[in-house]
C-alpha cells in the first residue's frame, strides 16, 4: 500500500433530491476544499440485553446508519471551482429540491474507490479574518442510502 496525500481525494456534488437517479446526476467539482473529514459512518443502536443475557454481558442490534461528510477550503470567486454554486444553494435552497438544501456526493479517495450519496446539507460558514485568507467550511449528513464501491 502507498501512502497519500489528502489533497488526491476528489470531491463533486450535484444538486438534487435523494430519490435521483446516479446515472441522470450532473455532478459539479467542489475545488480548493483542503481538509475532507469522512465520509463517517456512524450506527445507532438498540440495547437488548436481559436478565438472561451471557455472563452477564451487555448485547446489542444495530438501528440506524448516519454517514456525515465534512470539509473545509480556501474560498476562491472562480467559477470552475463551484463553491458560491453550493454555497448559494445551501443559503438559498430551490423548488427543485422542495426548498431543502440537499445534495449528492461523490468522493473519489486516493486509490480510485468511491463514496456515492444522497445528504441534507447540515451547515455553510464562512470566515474571513483580517490577516487571513478567506475560507470556507461545511457539514452534511445522509439523506438515503450511500454507496460504497472499493478498487
Amino acid at each position: 500500500m502507498v501512502a497519500s496525500v489528502g489533497r488526491d481525494v476528489g470531491v463533486e456534488f450535484a444538486i438534487a433530491k435523494e430519490d435521483a437517479s446516479v446515472g441522470s446526476l450532473s455532478w459539479q467539482s467542489l475545488g480548493m476544499v483542503r481538509s475532507k473529514k469522512g465520509p463517517s459512518v456512524k450506527w445507532t443502536d438498540a440495547d437488548t440485553t436481559a436478565d438472561d443475557s451471557p455472563q452477564f454481558t451487555r448485547t446489542s442490534l444495530v438501528t440506524f446508519k448516519d454517514i456525515t461528510f465534512a470539509g473545509d477550503g480556501v474560498a476562491y470567486s472562480d467559477a470552475v471551482y463551484n463553491q458560491k454554486t453550493l454555497k448559494s444553494h445551501v443559503a438559498n435552497p430551490g423548488v427543485p429540491t422542495d426548498n431543502q438544501p440537499k445534495v449528492w456526493w461523490r468522493i473519489t479517495e486516493q486509490d480510485g474507490s468511491t463514496w456515492v450519496g444522497p445528504a441534507i446539507m447540515l451547515s455553510w460558514e464562512s470566515e474571513a479574518p483580517y490577516d487571513g485568507a478567506v475560507t470556507f467550511s461545511f457539514d452534511s449528513k445522509s439523506n438515503g442510502a450511500w454507496t460504497y464501491t472499493p478498487t
